[in-house]
Formats: structure tokens, C-alpha cells, sequence
């Protein structure tokens, strides 16, 4: 047996050289455009969002990044390694030819960096042993301090990433088995009447571009207008614990708190103790995708529409597609879902502004309000173009102000209580020539990227009947509309609006709560407080 494998690789080396050739030039093409475009490498987080990531979002991506300055350096850096592999092969029996490779100390010296290659193929191979061991991210944390004091090499990230990846199923697992577990527990709240709760999810909204935070256009007009009647609070100091949709869905839909060390899946999904509690809960979101054996569907879906979590966790969920976020807003009304029930959580989850903002709304004269006319803007990188990314993504951020009126109009003479706020922020063009969200890379995190990945709109909106209904509640909230917070803790809130009684209730971590102690906020690997907050 062994003989005819030798034999096909024998005959076939050409083939396996190219093989071996296009594998090498394509990491390192995926590794330089990771670098110079977003300012990161292959890692775990990177496949995660390759698998999550749809055909309508992959092309408005190519859109976005395929062209940008870093993508052609790679392009350009591609074809000259191209080169050099074939100009190296094509000259390759004349080099070996050459006196000096002939020499007895340059066989040595080869020989010994052979010898070198192979202890070190024979060091990896146990060291992705130990990595297969590794059955959750704790454990792969702990394998990266043991094991990779160093920057790992290209290989070694994509098995690492790989495995971290599929570590993900046995998250997704506990997490279903706690699903389980906590729906047997006994939660009760404390509302004896009809209460609707409102939980809208944006994306992508760089809280600057909101006149509700001081920005010169008007992009909030719904928001702004309630405020000013005083059905509106907007808090000032709160930031998102990641800049990434899948990580904030995780830790917002849990009863986790990262400051305290807790991750996601050792809390419940606290849409399952509402359900618990007598609440009819429903979920329309624009981001779910239901091709059921597509791989983006892997990590938020999997976990958010597990078989076990959503049968403990549900009404209703959205069962369709759409084009803007409207589109979702009108199909729950039409739906059996928006028949109310004397109690209710209607979860909304949001396209809002993320990228491309031109995308994001319809194109009609009402929303295509402003232009690159209206973008006051001089940096030395500012085109017409950029001005008018600019305007689309203000135009964009008004269509979600609209969204935000269509739902609340809907509960305005009902009890309601409406708590919205981003998953992230993202840039466009706001204080250097870039768009979307991109690590801190080589130059470090800076202020400025903090504010606009990071730091959020959060509001909450009352209709006049709560107001009415609950005016020590009403007051506690504008009580505490300057506090630090982090919405990794917002279900803390919901847990007091409704006097939900759960051991998972925790009143420090309750924004609203007159027992609410900040906690660190760590962001981006900085302390956002003392690091950026302070400077």
C-alpha cells in the first residue's frame, strides 16, 4: 500500500507542488488584506464572521472593502510573489547548478535546517494534540498562555481559529441545557396589569450622527421631539462591550456580566425567564437568515434559534425576509404575533445603519434628505464621494429614527415601555479615511476609535399611559440617565421595569436601581474609564 501512495505522489508532485504553492499564497494574501484593510490577522473571530456572513452581505462587502487602498497593495503583493514562485521555478536547475550550493558546508548547513524543521514539525504535532483537547474557550485561553507565548505562525492560527470555532457548539450546548434548566425555576414578576416591554437591537450607529446627541443634522426628529416632550431619556455614558453584532447579541440577550468575569452561556437567555414570567414574547429580526445549512447561520442563530432555547424562549418568531428594517416593523403588525396579550416583550432586531448606509433605507424624497451638500467636511482625504457616504449613512440613521417612531406610535396608548440602543457604532470617514470597523491594528486604540465603535445611542421611551401609571419608575430612570453603564447589563433593567423576581435579578448591575455600582468597562482591551473616558 504504501509503495503505490509513494508512487502517486511521486508522479503527481507537480500537481501537490502547485497545490502547496496556492496554499501559501493564498494565506498570505488572506493575512496582508486582514492587515493593511481591518488591522488584524486570521483568528477565530475572523471565521466567525466569514460563517456568518450571507450572500446580500458579502457582496454589499466586496462593495465596501474589494477596492479600498489595502486591497490593492495585497492584489499588487499577490502578483509579485506570483512572479518570484515562477521565476525561482523556471530557473530552479540552473541555481542548484550554481558552486556554491555544492559545497560541503552548505549541505551541512541545509541539513541541519532540515533537522530544525522536522523536530519542529514533530513540536507542533503535539501541540495541536493538546489543542484538540481544548473543549471550551477557557480551556484555549489557558492552551494560548501554556503553550504560544510567541505570535503563532499562519498554520497554526488557522488550526487554532478552526478548533476555536467549532469550541463554539459546546457553548451553544450548555447553553441549551441551561435554557432547560431555568424554565423549571419558579419567576414571577410583580405587574398586575397589561404592560407591553419594547427591546429594539440597532447596528451600527455611531451615536454622533444623532441630533438627539448634538448632531448638527437632523437625523433623529422622532427621538428629539419626544425628549423634548419628556417621553424620552437619552442616556449619555453608555458603551457597547464589543464592536462586533455576534459578540454584543450574546452578551445582551444574557444575564451575564463581563466585569464580573461571567461569560454568556453560564447565564440564561433572559427572553426565557420573561416567557416563564406569563409574558407572550415575540422576535422579528431582519439579521436572521433561514437557509438552514448555510455556515453563517453557525454561531448567533444557532444559539438564538437552538431547537431547546427557542421552544423555552418564544411566542413567536419572524419567518421571512426583508429588504429594509420597515419592511420587518410591517410584517409583525400584520402578523398573529402583534394580537396583544395582557402581557408582552417584543424583541426587534435591526439592519439600522450598517454598512452600506445606501442600502439601509428606501430611496424615496422624504429619506434621501440629505447630501454630500450638507457634509460641512475639509480633511485633505475628504472627496464629494466621501460626503455623500456620509449623507447616505445620515439618511440612513433618519430611516431608523422612523423605524423607531412606527413601533412606538403603535404602543403610545397602551402601557409601553421602549428601550433602545446599537450593538455598535462604526465610522464613516469621521476622523481619518476609513469606513466601517476595523481593530486597532498596529497603531494602538486610540480615543477616537473608542468613540465611534464603541460608544452608543441607548434611550428609553415611555408612553403616556406608563408615565401615568409608574411615575417613581419614570423618575428613577431620568435619575439615572448620566450614569456609566455597559449593555452587556440591560436585561437588569427590563428585571426592574417589571419587578421580575429572579435569582438572576442582581441590582448592582441595575442601571436604574438605586443600588447600582459602576463596574469596570473594559473595551477593546483598555479600561474605557480611566484609558479614554479620563484623557
Amino acid at each position: 500500500m504504501l509503495s503505490v501512495i509513494f508512487s502517486y505522489i511521486a508522479r503527481k508532485r507537480k500537481v501537490l507542488k502547485i497545490l502547496f504553492y496556492l496554499i501559501i499564497i493564498f494565506i498570505f494574501a488572506v493575512n496582508m488584506f486582514l492587515w493593511l484593510v481591518f488591522g488584524t490577522t486570521i483568528s477565530p473571530l475572523i471565521f466567525q464572521l466569514v460563517a456568518e456572513t450571507n450572500g446580500r452581505e458579502s457582496a454589499e462587502f466586496i462593495n465596501a472593502f474589494a477596492f479600498s487602498k489595502g486591497a490593492f497593495i495585497t492584489y499588487i503583493s499577490v502578483i509579485l510573489l506570483t512572479a518570484f514562485i515562477v521565476f525561482i521555478e523556471k530557473k530552479w536547475k540552473k541555481i542548484k547548478e550554481k558552486e556554491w550550493l555544492q559545497k560541503r558546508y552548505t549541505t551541512a548547513i541545509l541539513g541541519c535546517l532540515s533537522a530544525f524543521l522536522l523536530l519542529t514539525g514533530l513540536y507542533n504535532t503535539k501541540l495541536y494534540y493538546t489543542l484538540y483537547k481544548c473543549q471550551t474557550y477557557t480551556d484555549l485561553e489557558k492552551w494560548l498562555t501554556k503553550n504560544l507565548p510567541f505570535p503563532m505562525d499562519s498554520f497554526t492560527s488557522i488550526v487554532y481559529s478552526i478548533h476555536a470555532f467549532n469550541a463554539t457548539n459546546n457553548k451553544i450546548k450548555i447553553a441549551a441545557n441551561l435554557a432547560k434548566d431555568t424554565y423549571r425555576q419558579p419567576v414571577t414578576d410583580e405587574v398586575n396589569d397589561s404592560i407591553n416591554i419594547i427591546y429594539i437591537l440597532g447596528e451600527s450607529f455611531i451615536k454622533s450622527h444623532a441630533s438627539l446627541y448634538g448632531y448638527k443634522l437632523k437625523t433623529t426628529p422622532f427621538m428629539d421631539a419626544e425628549q423634548k416632550k419628556g417621553n424620552l431619556v437619552a442616556f449619555s455614558d453608555v458603551v457597547a462591550p464589543f464592536n462586533l453584532t455576534t459578540l454584543v447579541e450574546k452578551n445582551t440577550f444574557c444575564c451575564n456580566s463581563l466585569s464580573d468575569g461571567e461569560e454568556w452561556y453560564q447565564t440564561p437567555y433572559f427572553p426565557i425567564l420573561f416567557k416563564k414570567a406569563g409574558y407572550q414574547v415575540t422576535m422579528w429580526d431582519i439579521q436572521r437568515d433561514f437557509s438552514k445549512y448555510a455556515l453563517f447561520t453557525f454561531s448567533v442563530n444557532s444559539f438564538i434559534y437552538n431547537k431547546e432555547i427557542k421552544k423555552y424562549a418564544y411566542s413567536y418568531t419572524s419567518d421571512k425576509s426583508f429588504l429594509y428594517d420597515g419592511d420587518l416593523v410591517d410584517d409583525f403588525f400584520k402578523s398573529k404575533a402583534s394580537r396583544l396579550e395582557k402581557k408582552n416583550l417584543l424583541i426587534f432586531h435591526l439592519l439600522g445603519q450598517h454598512i452600506s448606509a445606501s442600502d439601509r433605507y428606501p430611496h424615496t424624497k422624504y429619506f434621501s434628505k440629505f447630501s454630500y451638500k450638507d457634509i460641512n467636511r475639509d480633511e485633505s482625504y475628504m472627496t464629494k464621494d466621501k460626503k455623500q457616504e456620509i449623507a447616505e449613512y445620515d439618511n440612513a440613521t433618519l430611516y431608523n429614527d422612523y423605524v423607531i417612531k412606527k413601533i412606538a406610535e403603535r404602543y403610545a396608548d397602551k402601557t409601553t415601555v421602549m428601550i433602545y440602543f446599537s450593538d455598535h457604532g462604526e465610522e464613516i470617514y469621521d476622523y481619518r479615511d476609513s469606513k466601517g470597523r476595523k481593530n486597532a491594528g498596529s497603531s494602538g486604540v486610540t480615543h477616537n476609535l473608542v468613540k465611534y465603535q464603541y460608544e452608543v445611542p441607548f434611550v428609553i421611551w415611555f408612553s403616556t399611559p406608563f408615565m401615568e401609571k409608574y411615575p417613581n419608575l419614570v423618575k428613577s430612570i431620568r435619575e439615572s440617565k448620566d450614569k456609566p453603564f455597559m449593555t452587556d447589563n440591560v436585561c437588569q433593567i427590563l428585571f426592574h421595569i417589571v419587578g421580575m423576581k429572579t435569582k438572576w435579578y442582581k441590582a448592582d448591575r441595575d442601571l436604574i436601581s438605586p443600588h447600582y455600582v459602576p463596574k469596570k468597562r473594559m473595551i477593546a482591551g483598555v479600561d474605557y474609564d480611566k484609558y479614554v473616558k479620563n484623557r
